[in-house]
């Protein structure tokens, strides 16, 4: 009987049959002939056959708990494949999409390309990222004081600047400060600006429109031309000169700072909405002080009959006495 079951069921005969005795090593390998499902049928044909005396039922069963466990556990890494992926997918949508640096980036371009709409919206989904981030809370401020958001632009920097304190920040929060009035405080930052770097020309740009709120009108033409030596290129601060030269009534002075400006670049963007443009400014100058126009000096050649128109006057007047 043992042999008619060796012989009859080949499979059973290496598996099940205990008068061969194999080492767990040909076993393990046996075992993985389960995956196929006739091995399968033939497991299942010994288990229920009454023709193996030696392979009793109990043993037969425990063998079976065995087999199923090593089954199990070979088809663990099938099954859990696609629940690794899967979490490892929703895992990595949690991820921070892009870093803090990259944001910072695409912010300057933004800010670059005026749109301050685009502006507001990147640093607000960076800063629910990155909360922290002084760089972004100083992208988003100038956003805002460019939309009209002063305060809420000077508040933003309020927290940034003592994280980390650059010249370019505190000039940024000086244009709000200045957008609301506050010129003092706005000039305690354009004079941190420059203390931290007096080569920086914002810094000096912003304490000359700073000056000549206050009505200090030599100290802004100080200010305005030093930024000037630094940035001779720039629209803004000829726009500036122009306008301190106009309060301090030089018309020709303030016409050729404001033409200059717009040689450089027509229109720019205002430290804040609502300031007239170099356009206007240079409209209500001339139309105040007119179309100056200087009195050429006599040329060489002009003097010998200016001085005969001069001689013939004096005779003339000589006669009527």
């Amino acid at each position: 009987m043992r042999r008619a079951c060796c012989e009859t069921h080949h499979e059973c005969f290496h598996i099940l049959c205990p008068t061969r005795r194999r080492s767990s090593a040909i076993l393990i390998n046996h075992l993985t002939l389960i995956h196929n499902p006739f091995t399968l049928s033939f497991l299942t044909l010994c288990m229920s056959s009454s023709k193996v005396p030696s392979c009793t039922r109990p043993d037969i069963l425990l063998f079976s708990i065995i087999a199923l466990a090593v089954i199990t556990l070979l088809s663990l890494p099938v099954y859990a494949a696609p629940i690794t992926a899967y979490i490892s997918t929703e895992s990595s949508t949690n991820l921070p999409p892009i870093t803090a640096a990259l944001y910072e980036q695409q912010g300057m371009a933004l800010m670059a390309a005026h749109d301050m709409d685009g502006l507001l919206a990147l640093t607000d989904k960076g800063l629910s990222l990155y909360l922290d981030d002084a760089e972004l809370m100083c992208l988003k401020a100038y956003a805002l004081r460019k939309t009209g958001h002063y305060q809420e632009s000077v508040d933003l920097l309020n927290v940034a600047i003592p994280m980390d304190p650059r010249p370019a920040r505190f000039v940024n929060r000086g244009y709000g400060l200045l957008a609301m009035g506050k010129t003092e405080e706005a000039l305690a930052d354009a004079d941190k600006a420059i203390m931290m770097n007096t080569s920086y020309s914002q810094g000096h740009g912003l304490k000359a429109e700073v000056l000549l709120a206050m009505g200090n009108f030599t100290g802004a033409l100080q200010e305005a031309d030093a930024a000037l030596a630094l940035d001779p290129g720039a629209a803004h601060y000829w726009h500036v000169r122009g306008n301190v030269l106009d309060r301090k009534g030089d018309c020709d002075g303030a016409i050729e700072s404001l033409r200059k400006s717009l040689d450089l670049k027509i229109e720019y963007d205002m430290p804040w909405p609502g300031l007239p443009n170099v356009s206007v400014d240079l409209a209500r100058v001339m139309n105040r002080c007119g179309n100056p126009k200087t009195t050429p000096a006599p040329t060489k050649a002009a003097l010998p009959g200016i001085l005969v128109v001069a001689g013939i006057g004096i005779v003339v007047g000589l006669r009527r006495r």
